[in-house]
């Protein structure tokens, strides 16, 4: 055989390789279509989602500016599937759209979209949407209604029938557990005893000015006055995307969501005193409860609104706010510790305990100087370190870098504080009064994270903005804000993927948020599901270096990942 001859029948066999062996993402898709409306032909932006029958996940892609959609073949499995669509002012024609995917074969689809009635209209709205319309001053909005969302949407309000002198007392039954949902609400443990009833007295003068705004943009007076404004639809890259998103048993809550050394995704319940696990690959979840810790018959709220973890050694440590202490959880041998450190927080740090063994917790409440506990996981012994009377250190979340130091701050908070691991000493750094953005005018920190820079990110809940601290910098260069560039959004949560990428989340906005850090580039993914976001957990990013995000539908039972396809 010649020389040629080889090496033509090598590179034969090299194409075919190459052909055989070619990525899943080169093969002809599952399903193609296009998504039109006769108001505008052609629709980018609009939300396409396949739920397999008897299925627990939806998948979900985004047409693009020809109207185009597709669906990767190692997306779906042969089966029929039921189609559903979001887009703002538009409702699927036919509400009953399925489709059949084969193994072999391409399915097409061409969806059309109608008008939406004033009712599917309302029900479509996102928290941001109702903000914009309210003909109220922004800064009342931000001040009376800003925190609904932990329990609600503002499509409750916006909907409900009652009067000004009515919903003062409407008000003073909502003053539910910060742990409560549309599902399950709980009377903070004063309250328990009159459970809502008229007995809890007068409202408050709060109560009565939230009344007030409510009956000046609800429907006790008739139909809405004010018109209904939307958000544009997502276009260029955040329609090249690809969410996937799993069904929990019904009454799962999940707060946090941490990916496990296998891959698996562990979250905790808003309101139950639960831990579960998501496996991604089949779907299965598993749940374990922890006893009821409080007095019986004391009806103290249920439910753990942080998890952190997992430790060198795979377990998990959950924030029992509820009930007080600390929560520990073993997957191998699926049982529960609790302790009972000093903080009466629900926040403790032990990204470090695999370098020391020590942990951090926080003092949440109004004590003198405040209090940051240095603890030893063997012992649970402590020591404590205290801020000043003029600068305490409350903290609603903390966060320890790569030397074990540990940064906090509280809402509302004008500075950030650090304690060196070493020397115990602490640092101030104030936070600055601009930018803030649309809708938001308030400071301080909902939830962060270090990066490997050992930087803090942190969502500015109140301040509309995005937080870096890096203490390396000169003074005055070591913090930057960057506004959020979407009105009402409320990030909760940041985290940096290492790429040049942030990250962050709006708690009622349905949407997360990618900031490119150098050239200061947003893209907004709007979410196939209504979605109340706290903390956010970052999928880090792959060979192709795109990473994404997974989050937790804290009022839904459902958890979502987010994969962008574009830079």
């Amino acid at each position: 055989m010649s020389m040629r001859a080889v090496r033509r029948s090598t590179l034969l066999t090299l194409l075919a390789v190459l052909f055989w062996s070619a990525p899943a993402a080169a093969q002809a898709p599952a399903l193609t279509g296009r998504v039109t409306s006769a108001a505008e032909g052609a629709m980018e932006g609009v939300l396409v989602s396949l739920k397999r029958e008897g299925g627990t996940k939806t998948v979900t892609v985004v047409s693009r500016a020809d109207g185009s959609y597709s669906f990767p073949r190692e997306r779906l499995t042969p089966g029929r599937y039921a189609v559903t669509t979001r887009a703002v002012r538009y409702v699927l024609a036919d509400r009953n759209t399925s489709v059949e995917i084969a193994a072999n074969a391409t399915a097409k689809l061409d969806l059309t979209l109608r008008d939406g009635n004033p009712l599917e209209l309302a029900l479509q709205l996102t928290d941001p949407e109702w903000f914009a319309s309210y003909p109220l001053d922004d800064r009342l909005k931000w001040e009376l209604f800003r925190d609904c969302s932990r329990c609600h949407t503002m499509r409750r309000p916006s909907m409900s029938t009652y009067d000004a002198e009515e919903l003062a007392f409407v008000m003073q039954r909502m003053v539910y557990s910060a742990g409560s949902s549309p599902m399950r609400f709980q009377l903070p443990a004063n309250a328990t005893p009159h459970w809502g009833r008229a007995e809890g007295g007068e409202p408050s003068a709060l109560q009565r000015r939230q009344a007030e705004a409510v009956a000046a943009i609800n429907l006790h007076a008739g139909m809405w006055s004010y018109e209904l404004k939307t958000m544009p639809r997502p276009k260029g890259k955040e329609t090249e995307v690809i969410y996937t998103t799993w069904d929990l048993p019904a009454t799962a809550r999940p707060h946090d969501t941490r990916i496990a050394a296998d891959g698996s995704i562990f979250f905790n319940h808003f309101n139950d005193n639960a831990i579960g696990r998501l496996d991604p690959k089949t779907g299965e979840v598993k749940e374990w409860r922890w006893p009821y810790r409080a007095k019986e018959g004391s009806f103290q709220p249920t439910g753990a609104r942080t998890l952190m973890g997992p430790d060198q050694d795979g377990r998990w440590y959950i924030g029992n706010q509820a009930q007080s202490g600390v929560v520990v959880f073993d997957p191998k041998t699926e049982q529960f510790e609790f302790h009972d450190p000093p903080g009466g927080g629900e926040m403790i740090d032990v990204s470090g305990a695999r370098v020391d063994g020590n942990a951090w917790r926080a003092v949440a409440g109004p004590v003198a100087g405040g209090g940051v506990y240095q603890i030893d996981l063997d012992t649970w012994q402590h020591v404590e370190i205290k801020g000043t009377t003029e600068k305490p250190l409350y903290a609603y979340d903390i966060a320890a870098d790569s030397r074990k130091n540990v940064y906090g701050s509280a809402r509302g908070a004008q500075y950030v504080w650090r304690i060196d691991a070493k020397t115990r000493a602490v640092q101030y750094f104030d936070i600055p009064s601009e930018p803030r953005g649309v809708g938001s005018f308030g400071t301080g920190m909902r939830r962060g994270i270090t990066d490997s820079q050992d930087r803090l990110w942190w969502g500015g809940y109140d301040g509309g903005f995005i937080g870096m601290l890096d203490p390396r910098k000169p003074a005055g260069e070591q913090m930057k804000l960057h506004a959020v560039p979407f009105p009402f959004f409320f990030p909760y949560d940041a985290h940096y993927d290492e790429r040049g990428y942030t990250w962050t989340g709006g708690i009622y906005a349905d949407r997360v948020a990618r900031m490119n850090v150098e050239s200061g580039e947003w893209n907004f993914y709007l979410l196939p599901f209504e979605a109340n976001i706290r903390d956010v957990n970052l999928q880090p990013a792959a060979r192709d270096g795109l990473s994404g995000l997974w989050i937790g539908h804290t009022h839904q039972a459902m958890i979502t990942l987010v994969e962008p396809l574009a830079r």
